[in-house]
C-alpha cells in the first residue's frame, strides 16, 4: 500500500484553511458585536431587540403553564436572561443557516452547470469540497461554544419540555401517542443540556473548581427528570405538572446563575445520580469521522470521496451512539430556534 503524500498534504491545506476561514467569520461577528455595544443608540435598539424576542419566546410557555394551573409559579429570571441573549442566539443562527444555505445552493449550481457543460467546476474540485466540510462544522462549533448561546439554548429547551407537557394534557386519545413521544424528545435535549451545565453556563468559569460540583449536581437533577417523566404513564396530568413546574424550577436557577442548585438539596434526597457518556459519545463521532478520512487518503480513493466516506462515517456514529430520533430532535430543536 503506497501513502499517497500529495493528497494527504491536500487534505491538510484544507483543514488549515477552513479552521482559518471559521476564525475571520468568527472574529468579524465578535469585533462588529463589540463596536455595536459601544455605540449607545445602537446598544438601546440591540436591547430592546431581545428584550422582544425574549418576549415572543417566553409567550408560548407563560400559556402553557397557565393551562396546567401553573401561572403562579416564578418565571422572571427565564425574562431576565432572555433579555440578555434572545435576539443574538437567534441572529447566529440565521447568520449559519444563511451560510449553509449559500454554499449548498452553490453546490447544487456547480451539479447542474457540470451536467451541462460536461466540465468539473471549481465548486466541486476536491480542496474546494474539503474546505466545506472542515468550515462549515468549525462554524457550528464555534456558534455552539460561546456560553451566551448554549446557556440561552438550554432555556429554549426547558421552555419547550415544558410546553410538550402541556400539549400531553390537552391532547386527545389519538393524539397522545405522537405528543407523548414529543414529550420524550424535549426532555431528552434537556438531560443531555444539563450534564453538560458545568461548560455552559456563564457563572462558572474554566478550570473553576465549582466544575465538578455543578457536574455532580446536574447528573442528580437529570435522574430527578427521568423519574418525574417516568410518573406520566401512571399519574397522568398530574405528573405532567408536577414535570412542567419541576423544569421550571430547574430553568429558574440555572437563568439565575445557580448551577450548583438547579434543585433543592431536600428534593434530590434518595436520588442515584446517572452516568454522563456525553464526552464519550462525541469522541467516537470524532474518531469515526477522522478514521474513514485517514483511510480514505491510505486506500488512494478519487478525489473528493475521502470526505463523502468521513461524512458517512460521522452520520452513521452519530446515529449509533445517539439514536436516530436524538437526531431528528436536535435538527427539530435548531429548526424550532430559527422559527421563532
Amino acid at each position: 500500500m503506497n501513502f499517497d503524500w500529495e493528497r494527504a498534504a491536500a487534505v491538510q491545506r484544507s483543514l488549515i484553511g477552513g479552521m482559518l476561514l471559521a476564525s475571520i467569520a468568527v472574529l468579524s461577528y465578535r469585533s462588529a458585536a463589540w463596536i455595536a455595544h459601544r455605540i449607545k443608540p445602537v446598544q438601546a435598539r440591540w436591547s430592546a431587540w431581545n428584550a422582544a424576542v425574549a418576549e415572543r419566546d417566553m409567550a408560548p410557555t407563560v400559556e402553557a403553564l397557565n393551562r396546567l394551573g401553573l401561572g403562579n409559579l416564578p418565571i422572571q429570571p427565564f425574562r431576565e436572561a432572555g433579555q440578555k441573549t434572545a435576539g443574538s442566539v437567534k441572529l447566529r443562527y440565521w447568520l449559519l443557516t444563511f451560510a449553509v444555505g449559500a454554499g449548498v445552493g452553490d453546490l447544487i449550481a456547480s451539479v447542474i452547470k457540470t451536467i451541462e457543460t460536461q466540465e468539473v467546476q471549481p465548486s466541486l474540485h476536491p480542496d474546494a469540497l474539503i474546505l466545506a466540510a472542515v468550515s462549515l462544522p468549525l462554524l457550528t462549533w464555534a456558534a455552539k461554544r460561546s456560553k451566551a448561546i448554549a446557556s440561552y439554548r438550554l432555556l429554549l429547551s426547558i421552555m419547550a419540555a415544558i410546553e410538550a407537557c402541556e400539549a400531553v394534557a390537552k391532547s386527545c386519545t389519538s393524539e397522545r401517542h405522537r405528543t407523548l413521544r414529543h414529550l420524550d424528545d424535549t426532555c431528552s435535549i434537556v438531560r443531555r443540556s444539563l450534564l453538560r451545565v458545568h461548560r455552559i453556563s456563564d457563572s462558572v468559569g474554566r478550570g473553576s473548581p465549582r466544575q465538578r460540583n455543578a457536574k455532580q449536581h446536574a447528573a442528580l437533577v437529570v435522574a430527578k427528570i427521568q423519574l418525574a417523566e417516568a410518573q406520566v404513564d401512571i399519574k397522568g396530568d398530574a405528573a405532567l405538572r408536577s414535570l412542567a413546574a419541576l423544569l421550571a424550577k430547574i430553568g429558574n436557577s440555572f437563568a439565575a446563575g445557580n448551577v450548583s442548585t438547579l434543585l433543592p438539596e431536600q428534593t434530590l434526597r434518595g436520588t442515584v445520580p446517572v452516568a454522563a457518556r456525553e464526552g464519550l459519545r462525541l469522541l467516537a463521532v470524532v474518531v469515526a469521522a477522522a478514521g474513514a478520512l485517514l483511510l480514505g487518503v491510505l486506500l488512494g480513493l478519487p478525489a473528493g470521496v475521502d470526505a463523502v466516506l468521513a461524512g458517512a462515517a460521522a452520520l452513521l456514529a452519530a446515529m449509533a451512539v445517539y439514536g436516530p430520533r436524538a437526531a431528528v430532535a436536535k435538527a427539530d430543536e435548531i429548526m424550532s430556534i430559527l422559527r421563532q
